[in-house]
């Protein structure tokens, strides 16, 4: 009897299976890699009689073996010598050249994408060429294995290794391709198999056959017995599962039978009915009859089918509960990937208009938090504030904490006595805090804070500089702070040209006389900044002052600008400012480079979002069970937190993308900078016959020759043996001439370096 997985289940052939039972037979008695290892490295080490000497005390191995070791370990060392001599590249040009029928030129210039790693472009051109695309692969797996070879040389123990993984997986298929050809009846490609490959004897053909026909006698005798006969130990609690267990052989269309021992101790009579049978039982005639005796009622049967739908009625409505909550995750799921498919083929969806759908929202709900509703935003902020640093039990402010978190909406919070603030209430504190909010509005702060704010996604007003930190300079600190105020001044007047000037509808003399205004306010700033006995004790104190005076001058150029904009101007300027920066971007690094840069924001962004929500969902799905001790459906709860959940997910893509996208388009650029001087550099090298490879240590790469160096007068490497001058020089010196960079041609591969020096003719 043999089995075989199929399904959930184990399906049974009666008198067993031939071709699994002649593998186990071949594994048990056939030598394996370990041990054909060790010969290998004994014939490698001690010499060919101890190899036969090896090969005596062990009756899994053959003579035969040492013949094939010896030509397998000759076959490389001839590949070895042409190897040193014209590269693993240049060797498998000149050997799957002649394999795939390939031109020099042709077969050369797969070899150079497949030692480049552009394998999709290897596949394409030999596409082109109607020619077969497994050549990449295999131009692979023989540079590995040469490669691997060329190292393994010098040590006799990865020697071996080598040699037995390359031997034993011929020998592995050759005795799978024997059990197939002989339970097929192929008795010519058994004898083949036999023939060819060392290490298998002829009887193991015959061995194959008995092990074929003992399987047939058995079935014989197994079918007139009445085929498999299942014994069970007890009764599922599902009626599909002794179903199961009944049809192993009947699927083969074997006959069987079954029989089922159950006690009243099993789980499932315990559950349904075991008591009440046990008191039945115990009445009447069937008190006496002895425990080992085996029972057979139909009320017994009717029982037990009875309490299996009922068990599997519980099981449905479990698996129904657990459906309803995997229900709401799979909308979303779908939902999800639709989308994350559609950017990624660029389907159906317009990368401008997805990412400035962002931005438009989030510029819409700063507008509306500094401009709109400025009073009713921040006194939310500060109420939330005070509730977070208020202690419960004792209604006690930790007024230190209230100041350092709201001292960037409420900058002048820190010009009232902290004492004062102490002494107030919760309510009262608020109403003193709101005093200052007020001020902020009438003065133009709310403006400066919005353009701060959206500093988090696109830098608009230049950050103010530390000058504080000319106190660790010990010499130069006077042209430092020159250079410092040019560059910050220099960036004030680009930002007011390019935003203020073509969004603000003012006469130009009005707005040229309010730049020079603020100029000279900034100017100021910078020379009350005195270098006189600047220390770093004294360096933080004279930063502060610096910074409140740099920020007063840039208020106040908003002030005398922005703050005739209503929050609908403000909103359609700051979004033309962000689609003209983008533009920039745009024409920087390329229409192509710009859209690959927009999928993979909007791809990492989906991608970092939906694993966050997913951990997220999985704990709302633990805790849900919860809400039933406030008499709540923790269904319909789960549902609506969820899609609660969903819609918060949505909306951190696209902060997620706003918070992103300018600060990571830089990077972009760096790395097609990088990149391309990468593919400039392999792809000169690849022309001058060279391929830039990593250094076994250390860092760093260097250039190894992938071709044989040829000379004028040699051979030409393509085999049609003429000279290179006469053959492939002039072809190879036209590619160069056409590759080469600033009109000028680089010199072909091999072809030697000419002095730029003249020399001297000797009279």
């Amino acid at each position: 009897m043999s089995t075989n997985m199929a399904g959930r289940g184990t399906d049974i052939l009666l008198g067993g299976n031939p071709e699994g039972m002649s593998a186990e037979l071949i594994e048990r008695e056939m030598f394996k890699r370990p041990l054909l290892t060790q010969l290998i490295f004994t014939y490698l080490e001690k010499g060919e009689d101890a190899a036969h000497e090896q090969i005596r005390r062990n009756s899994k191995l053959d003579d035969d073996l040492l013949p094939w070791i010896t030509a397998e370990k000759a076959r490389m060392d001839a590949a070895l010598v042409e190897i040193e001599e014209l590269q693993v590249m240049g060797y498998l040009t000149r050997i799957l050249g002649e394999q795939y029928q390939l031109e020099y030129d042709q077969i050369r210039q797969v070899i150079r994408f497949v030692s480049s790693n552009n394998l999709l472009k290897a596949r394409e051109y030999l596409e082109q060429l109607n020619k077969d695309v497994a050549l990449v692969e295999e131009t692979l797996r023989l540079r590995d294995m040469y490669v691997n070879y060329q190292r393994a040389q010098g040590d006799n123990g990865l020697l071996a290794q080598f040699l037995a993984e390359i031997l034993f997986e011929q020998h592995y298929n050759a005795r799978a391709a024997l059990i197939r050809a002989i339970l097929n009846g192929d008795e010519a490609e058994a004898a083949n198999v036999v023939q060819t490959v060392p290490g298998i004897a002829k009887n193991w053909i015959d061995k194959i056959k008995d092990v074929q026909e003992g399987t047939k006698v058995e079935r014989e005798e197994v079918w007139q017995l009445g085929g498999l006969h299942v014994v069970g130990s007890e009764r599922h609690e599902s009626r599909r599962i002794d179903n199961q267990l009944r049809g192993r052989a009947a699927r083969q269309g074997d006959p069987g039978s079954s029989r089922f021992f159950l006690s009243l101790e099993d789980e499932l009579m315990r559950r349904f009915g075991g008591e009440r049978l046990k008191s039945w039982m115990s009445k009447g005639v069937l008190s006496s009859i002895p425990e080992d005796m085996p029972l057979e009622f139909g009320v017994l049967d009717r029982m037990i089918a009875s309490a299996q739908e009922r068990v599997e009625g519980y099981n449905f409505d479990m698996r129904k509960n657990i459906v309803e909550y995997d229900d709401v995750m799979s909308r979303q799921r779908v939902t999800v990937y639709n989308e994350r498919r559609a950017i990624l083929m660029g389907e159906s969806v317009d990368y401008d208009d997805k990412i400035g759908e962002a931005f438009a929202n989030a510029i819409a709900q700063l507008v509306d938090n500094y401009v709109e509703n400025y009073v009713p935003f921040v006194r939310e902020e500060v109420q939330r504030v005070v509730a977070d640093f208020t202690t419960e039990a004792t209604d006690a402010i930790n007024i230190n904490a209230v100041v350092a978190r709201l001292r960037g909406l409420l900058p002048d919070i820190i010009k009232i006595d902290k004492a004062e603030l102490a002494q107030l209430s919760n309510d009262k504190l608020i109403d003193r805090l709101m005093v200052l909010v007020y001020e902020n509005e009438e003065n133009g702060a709310n403006i400066y804070q919005l353009l701060q704010a959206m500093g988090r996604f696109l830098p608009l007003l230049p950050p103010i500089p530390n000058l504080g930190g000319l106190a660790s300079r010990k010499s130069g600190q006077v042209q430092a702070k020159r250079n410092v105020q040019r560059d910050y001044v220099a960036n004030v007047h680009n930002f007011y040209d390019e935003f203020v000037t073509d969004h603000v509808e003012l006469p130009a003399d009005e707005r040229d006389e309010i730049w020079l205004e603020s100029e000279e306010q900034l100017n100021q700033a910078f020379s009350h900044f005195s270098l006189d006995g600047l220390s770093l004790k004294t360096a933080d104190f004279r930063q502060t002052r610096f910074a409140a005076q740099a920020n007063a001058a840039l208020r106040n150029l908003l002030l005398d600008t922005l703050s005739a904009l209503d929050g609908a101007q403000l909103e359609i300027a700051l979004k033309a400012y962000v689609s003209k920066q983008q533009d920039k971007w745009r024409k920087q690094i390329g229409e192509e480079e710009y859209r690959n840069f927009q999928r993979l924001l909007l791809l990492d962004s989906t991608d970092r979002e939906w694993r966050d929500y997913l951990t997220a969902a999985d704990d709302l799905r633990r805790e849900i069970g919860l809400e039933a001790i406030g008499q709540r459906d923790p269904k319909v709860q789960y549902k609506i937190r969820s899609a609660q959940m969903f819609n918060n997910m949505r909306d951190n893509i696209e902060q997620n993308i706003v918070e992103r996208f300018f600060f990571q388009v830089d990077r972009h650029r760096q790395f097609i900078q990088k990149q391309e001087a990468e593919i400039a550099y392999q792809t000169q090298a690849q022309d001058a016959g060279f391929q830039v490879v990593k250094r076994k240590k250390g860092r760093g790469v260097e250039l190894r020759r992938d071709m044989p160096k040829v000379g004028r007068n040699d051979l030409c490497p393509c085999g049609s043996g003429k000279k290179y001058k006469h053959c492939h020089l002039k072809q190879d010196l036209a590619g160069a001439k056409s590759s080469g960079t600033n009109g000028q041609a680089k010199r072909p591969f091999g072809s030697p370096k000419r002095s730029g020096k003249k020399r001297r003719r000797r009279r």
